[in-house]
């Protein structure tokens, strides 16, 4: 029956076996189920908890309510399950691990996230990728000497990880020990992020033939390195080039991957001291921004969007704009960019210009982020109907409203 659809049937026979056998835990999983694919969630988790009450060591219904939380953005809810783990459960190290997934990749909440890591160490011990992890969200709050803390404990659970060498050798770096910090990178000199960060470490230090030689180096083995252009550009501004920091900069940062935020952060600083020297201000401005937001979040995608949305919230309508058109630059066709921008059109008294972000946004929609897609569709019900076209705007109405109720809004 709930194959059929039929789900209130479906429960209902399931209800009935579960009257007759009151403690089968197949039953009220597949009642569970049945319940979840309705839309009915409250009653799912409701009886998800239950199972978890009868076997508090079965990591399935966690699951469940873990995924149905997240599909339906209630990451509180989540956090609160694992959070309640005993702890002396056989789940709790487990609920660590999900809580960190949570808070920092969901929520980005890094002080819980700090604080969960410390707590799942003080209880199970060190390992590498706790030590890691931990020295990762101080590196993001900044805090670098716990970070190189953390991460000299992490190296001493798994000595030979060249990334992780290189990581604490900007830890280093940024909390005031160059030489600590090129020690580190003569270390891993043998690959190419230990030879990038020396050539680096010896611009910020103003050595600059030392690091000219560093860069035609890597050149001659790396040829069109987009982080080694970005290093040759920061070497013409410091020589006073302004001009040609600009140029270098730019065609560099366009062969940039977008996951290669720190690349892209030092991209953008090189940029903003281009322009600051040339005297536009408010270009310097807009990639000091940019390089701030690529250095404090988890990820590119995230800090760009976040970034850009901040602004839209505060009425910062022309730094939104840039922000989110950096952001469609590296991800193309992005929905949640283009939804921005959909709402900056409307903000602006430009309805046509709102309908055409909106409906590429919805064009590329995926269909797992309903909250993306309500919030297009509700700004193309204003923009329609401003537009005069009734019929249209009642098709993104109801069409916003059907996403909301699936999703338990």
């Amino acid at each position: 029956m709930r194959k059929d659809g039929d789900h209130a049937a479906a429960a209902a026979l399931l209800r009935a076996g579960l009257a007759l056998q009151p403690g089968d835990r197949d039953i009220q999983a597949h009642l569970a189920r049945t319940y979840c694919e309705s839309g009915d969630v409250g009653r799912a988790i409701a009886l998800y908890r239950k199972l978890i009450r009868l076997n508090p060591d079965d990591p399935i219904p966690y699951e469940k309510i873990d995924r149905i939380c997240r599909d339906r953005g209630m990451i509180e809810e989540a956090v609160r399950l694992y959070r309640a783990i005993p702890a002396g459960g056989a789940l709790k190290e487990r609920g660590h691990e999900r809580l960190h997934f949570l808070l920092v990749e969901k929520l980005r909440d890094f002080p819980r996230g700090i604080a969960n890591l410390r707590e799942a160490i003080a209880r199970f011990g060190p390992s590498y990728r706790r030590c890691k992890e931990l020295g990762r969200l101080y590196a993001k709050r900044r805090d670098w000497r716990r970070a190189a803390g953390c991460y000299r404990e992490a190296l001493g659970l798994k000595g030979d990880d060249a990334d992780l060498v290189g990581m604490l050798g900007w830890a280093l770096a940024e909390s005031g020990d160059p030489r600590g910090a090129e020690e580190c990178f003569r270390k891993i000199s043998g690959t190419f992020q230990g030879g990038a960060s020396l050539a680096e470490i010896r611009l910020r230090q103003g050595r600059l033939g030392e690091a000219e030689e560093a860069l035609n180096a890597l050149a001659a083995r790396y040829a069109g390195n987009s982080r080694v252009a970005i290093g040759r550009a920061e070497l013409a501004l410091r020589r006073g080039d302004a001009s040609a920091a600009r140029a270098l900069c730019g065609e560099a940062m366009k062969r940039t991957p977008p996951y290669f935020a720190f690349e892209l952060a030092h991209g953008h600083e090189v940029l903003a001291g281009a322009c600051k020297a040339l005297g536009e201000k408010a270009a310097a401005a807009h990639h000091g921004m940019l390089a701030a937001a690529l250095k404090g979040g988890p990820d590119t995608y995230t800090a760009l969007a976040d970034l850009g949305e901040g602004k839209l919230g505060g009425g910062d309508l022309d730094a939104a704009e840039l922000v989110l058109g950096r952001l469609l630059e590296l991800y193309p066709g992005n929905t949640r960019a283009l939804a921005g921008i959909c709402e900056i059109r409307m903000r602006r008294g430009d309805p046509r210009g709102a309908v055409l972000a909106g409906e590429e946004a919805l064009a590329n929609a995926n269909p797992k982020y309903r909250d993306e897609q309500i919030r297009c569709h509700k700004a193309l019900d204003r923009a329609y109907r401003l537009l005069k076209d009734d019929a249209r705007a009642r098709r993104h109405r109801a069409r916003a409203g059907e996403l909301g109720r699936a999703g338990g809004q």
